[in-house]
């Protein structure tokens, strides 16, 4: 988010001195309609000043109505919102009152900054002296306002659209570890029900059913996270329809498209890397849903393929793996399909062009190729062509590594002793976690907030039962972060077991947090096995 903030201060620093050169003046005003006054002013050049006679700086904040003719400010303010819904410039020829209350008739001009979703982000206003030809600039002067003020609006869209994405992420990666913290509560609710419900009862088969879905909501939890940040992605051997699998369940929420995904049995996995192929499959997929607005069936299948030498796809006769995406939705016009992959290109309304283009460019730095087919009205069908390599086993589609949740007390871990230190602001996940350690032998006592857990631990050095481990959520919010609490319990006890436990762990954490100190890593959701493991380990560490 900073980095973005300063590339547009950036941009508008560098561009500034440009549209200071115009001779029109210019005001941009915010887009919010409802102040006494009329919209804020967020920038006037050097021109707008002149004219109004007032320094620029010390417009910037004040309402537009300080220098638009007053009778008819409440026409204009009630104006904006159709201007929005327009792409056309509207002119008027209107009064502006000037410091010292002086008025000059000037010819103005208005059109709307539209954001993706079409909200009108600002309004911008070209102020032109009347008698003042609108092209009396030639390539000697200043160019006109309008063609500046495009050019910096632009620039400064691109900058902020980066920030909205990024913010989308923040977002969505928060919401992945406020679910993941609900998964750990259920699960281990279902883990206890599971303990105190009779071998005969057929609750047992519900709850099975409820931990499957638990584990395949905690995978798709997991690859969300990983989608939003964009880590760097490694080479590895990958199964294709689990990939597909999962990012069709992706791609989909929140449409009214159905995905249908069918592979060979036999199909060969390729050596890619995945959050990159990943990226190609979701925008195919999200391409195609976007082309059947009322909904419909998207259609992915996989199979082998053998390509000869001399192929029309230039490609290196071999093996395979060809995926195809198809929909039924508006299809492309014969005439776009030379173009539909270049990078300025696109059929959107609101679009970039870079989609299909970062497509292709992933396909083909893997050694692969993309071909796209279309009738208007029929459909759209988009095939990905990439190298095979051996088959590897699947797991089966979407779901995480399956474990037993024990069917009784006899199939728990064996029980511990100690006390352990329980952290977490989530009053569920930290009474949950509570629950499992007592099934396990272990005496708790908690905390909600950081400051509250260093306290607690000090206080327990000195008594006949003094914490033995740390069970830490990483993630909390206010006063001391979980990094926080470990430094400080470790300045009186260097040799504290504590235990990281997070929704937003990655594959990688455990390496990474040990050589920081930390007695162990334990990513949510975690099963009563990894608890106890866990916590095994941290004692004999």
């Amino acid at each position: 988010m900073s980095s973005s903030i300063e590339q547009i201060k950036s941009i508008n620093h560098h561009l500034r001195h440009a549209i200071e050169q115009v001779s029109e003046g210019i005001l941009i005003i915010e887009s919010d309609t409802l102040q006494p006054m009329g919209p804020k002013i967020v920038f006037a050049n050097r021109a707008a000043g002149v004219l109004s006679g007032y320094e620029p700086g010390s417009l910037t904040g004040q309402p537009i109505g300080l220098v638009y003719d007053p009778e008819c400010l409440n026409d204009l303010v009630a104006r904006l919102p159709r201007v929005a819904e327009s792409t056309k410039t509207y002119q008027m020829k209107k009064d502006i009152v000037r410091k010292g209350g002086d008025r000059v008739k000037l010819r103005w001009t208005v059109s709307a900054v539209a954001g993706t979703a079409g909200e009108a982000v600002n309004y911008t206003f070209t102020l032109r002296q009347l008698g003042q030809p609108a092209e009396t600039i030639d390539s000697h002067h200043a160019p006109p306002a309008s063609a500046v003020a495009d050019s910096v609006l632009n620039e400064i869209g691109k900058g902020l659209e980066i920030s909205r994405v990024e913010s989308l992420a923040l977002l969505v990666g928060g919401t992945a570890h406020d679910f993941r913290n609900a998964l750990q509560a259920i699960q281990t609710k279902l883990t206890l029900a599971q303990l105190n419900c009779p071998p005969d009862n057929p609750a047992r088969g519900h709850i099975k059913d409820a931990e499957e879905a638990t584990r395949h909501a905690h995978s798709l939890a997991q690859k969300i996270l990983n989608f939003t940040k964009g880590k760097e992605s490694k080479v590895e051997v990958v199964n294709l329809t689990e990939m597909l699998t999962d990012v069709a369940n992706i791609s989909v929420m929140g449409t009214q498209v159905r995905c249908e995904v069918g592979t060979v049995a036999d199909l060969a996995s390729v050596r890619v890397e995945s959050l990159q192929v990943q990226q190609v499959f979701h925008n195919l997929l999200i391409n195609a849903c976007q082309a059947m607005p009322n909904g419909g069936v998207v259609q992915v299948e996989g199979r082998n393929y053998s390509i000869p030498a001399g192929n029309n796809l230039n490609l290196s006769a071999g093996n395979y793996v060809v995926i195809s995406v198809r929909d039924r939705g508006i299809g492309i016009e014969a005439s776009k399909l030379s173009r539909i992959f270049d990078s300025d290109f696109t059929t959107k309304q609101n679009g970039t062009g870079m989609g299909l283009a970062t497509c292709k460019a992933i396909v083909e730095r893997h050694l692969g190729a993309i071909t796209v087919s279309s009738r208007v009205n029929v459909g759209t069908e988009f095939k990905i062509f990439l190298p095979a390599c051996a088959p590897i086993e699947s797991r089966g589609a979407g779901s995480a590594p399956a474990r037993q949740t024990p069917q009784n007390s006899s199939d728990f871990p064996a029980p511990g002793t100690g006390r352990i230190l329980v952290v977490d602001d989530t009053d569920s996940v930290r009474e949950a976690a509570e629950q499992l350690l007592a099934h396990l032998g272990y005496q708790t006592v908690s905390a909600s907030n950081g400051q509250e857990a260093v306290e607690k631990y000090r206080d327990s050095i000195l008594t006949p039962e003094p914490i033995t481990a740390v069970l830490l959520d990483m993630t909390l919010p206010g006063g001391l972060s979980g990094e926080e609490v470990k430094r400080e319990i470790q300045q009186f006890d260097r040799n504290a077991r504590v235990i990281a436990t997070s929704g937003y762990f990655d594959d990688d954490a455990e390496g990474l947090l040990r050589n920081e100190g930390w007695a162990g890593v334990l990513p949510k959701p975690y099963a009563v096995e990894d608890l106890s493991s866990a916590i095994s380990r941290a004692m004999q560490n």
